[in-house]
């Protein structure tokens, strides 16, 4: 797996179906709740990176091109908010806003800068699963297209990092696609 500056990614194990091949990226300062949850998670059959700071989800989101961020938006003074607006400005990766902040300026302030749910804390890992698997679900079909290099029969997707050759999907590791 590739690491990127303030990020760790956790392996998903054999079991966890329904959220098999489910990139997530976990952005979250509070080392014990982030490291609990990505557990958590991963053992659903879910792939998680984490990140501790803004840079890191930043770099995270461009590099490995997670399905979707679980994003706490209590970083650094509330900066999670312009990270939530840049991630959905700069790309159509959705955002489950996961934070302790529950009052309801902060979470109509999150649902106008784009986020696809918000969820209070605590919350256990298998609301949010059913949360990620329901978001991605109204996604489907959605994703955008522009970017795509095409070359005869093959189609290259940098956005989603997806390969098709003659419509059928390729299965390209992070160097080959590269």
């Amino acid at each position: 797996p590739r690491s990127v500056r303030g990020t760790r990614r956790y392996a998903r194990p054999v079991s966890g179906e329904a959220m098999a091949g489910i990139r997530v990226l976990l952005v979250d300062a509070q080392a014990a709740q982030r490291e609990a949850l990505a557990h958590d998670l991963a053992r659903q059959g879910v792939e998680v990176s984490v990140a501790e700071d803004i840079r890191g989800a930043r770099d995270a989101v461009i590099q490995q091109a997670p399905d979707i961020v679980v994003l706490d938006v209590d970083l650094e003074d509330l900066g999670g908010f312009g990270l939530l607006s840049s991630i959905v400005n700069d790309s159509d990766v959705p955002v489950i806003v996961l934070t302790d902040r529950a009052e309801e300026p902060l979470r109509l302030l999150g649902f106008e800068l784009g986020a696809d749910d918000y969820v209070v804390k605590p919350c256990s890992s298998l609301e949010l699963a059913s949360r990620i698997r329901t978001v991605l679900r109204r996604m489907v079909g959605r994703r955008r297209v522009a970017g795509a290099v095409v070359s005869g029969d093959l189609v290259l997707d940098p956005d989603a990092r997806e390969a098709k050759l003659a419509g059928e999907p390729v299965t390209l590791t992070a160097r080959e696609f590269d």
